[in-house]
C-alpha cells in the first residue's frame, strides 16, 4: 500500500513540475513563421529596506541563462491599466508596451513579469505584468 501511495505522490509531483510559476524579464519577443516566440530570463524579486533600494524591491539575476518558449492559442497576456487593474492584451500590444507605449501603467524591458509556463512543452501559459510602485 505504501508503494502505491508513493507512486501516486511521485506522479503528482512530476505533473506539477511541468507547470511552473516564475518571475522573468522579457529579452526577446517575435513572430517566427506564424508562431510567437519569447525569450525569458528568470529573476528573483525580493523586498529590500536599504538606502540604495528606494523602490523597496530588488531584482536579482543569479542564473543568466535565457529560456525560449512559444505562445499557443490559449496563452494569456495581462498588462496593467492601473495599480490593481489588468486587461487581457494581444501579442502586438505587448510589443507596443515594450517599445514604450503606455496602456495606463507603463513598463519596459526591465519590468519583471509573472509567468506560468509548461517547461516540458516549452509553452507560455500566462504572462502577467508585475506591479512595481
Amino acid at each position: 500500500m505504501r508503494i502505491v501511495w508513493f507512486s501516486i505522490l511521485l506522479l503528482a509531483g512530476l505533473g506539477l513540475a511541468q507547470w511552473q510559476n516564475r518571475e522573468a524579464l522579457i529579452t526577446d519577443f517575435r513572430q517566427v513563421q506564424g508562431v510567437w516566440i519569447i525569450k525569458l530570463d528568470y529573476v528573483e524579486v525580493r523586498d529590500c529596506n536599504r538606502d540604495d533600494c528606494p523602490a523597496g524591491l530588488e531584482i536579482s539575476n543569479q542564473n543568466p541563462l535565457l529560456r525560449t518558449f512559444r505562445f499557443t492559442p490559449s496563452t494569456k497576456i495581462f498588462l496593467l491599466k492601473s495599480a490593481g487593474e489588468y486587461f487581457q492584451a494581444t501579442p502586438q500590444q505587448l510589443i507596443q508596451g515594450l517599445g514604450g507605449r503606455n496602456f495606463g501603467w507603463s513598463f519596459d524591458k526591465y519590468t519583471p513579469f509573472y509567468i506560468r509556463v509548461n517547461e516540458a512543452k516549452r509553452e507560455i501559459i500566462e504572462l502577467r505584468q508585475m506591479y512595481l510602485p
